[in-house]
């Protein structure tokens, strides 16, 4: 078996890391709201395994479904946006300083 060489861009970092963190916001919403996977999963329109592989960070969540649940949650989306964000900041690996960079990078982009 041959070895391949591949290149690792900047932009590259854990597969699902930014899905990660994504989980464990919505779980903290989800539970702060007293509900269930079961019952947000329903709300949504996804299977309660659906929701669970979400709040593991096992699936990626696309930024549709993380509005949908943002109205489901009762929770405005820039919230969901600024927890993500802070739970980000928090994290020490070498992979979430990567992502905490690029996320720095992107608050200098303007918006026209």
């Amino acid at each position: 078996m041959s070895k391949v060489n591949r290149v690792i861009s900047k932009c590259e970092t854990q597969d699902n890391l930014f899905s990660i963190y994504c989980g464990l916001v919505i779980r903290k919403i989800r539970k702060e709201n007293g509900i269930t996977a079961y019952e947000l999963a329903k709300k949504v329109n996804i299977s309660q395994q659906q929701m669970s592989r979400y709040e593991r960070g096992i699936n990626k969540i696309s930024i549709d479904m993380l509005f949908n649940l943002s109205v489901a949650l009762d929770c405005p989306f820039e919230r969901i946006i600024k927890l993500i964000i802070a739970e980000v900041q928090k994290s020490p690996s070498d992979d979430v300083i990567s992502l905490r960079n690029k996320i720095s990078a992107s608050d200098t982009i303007y918006f026209y």
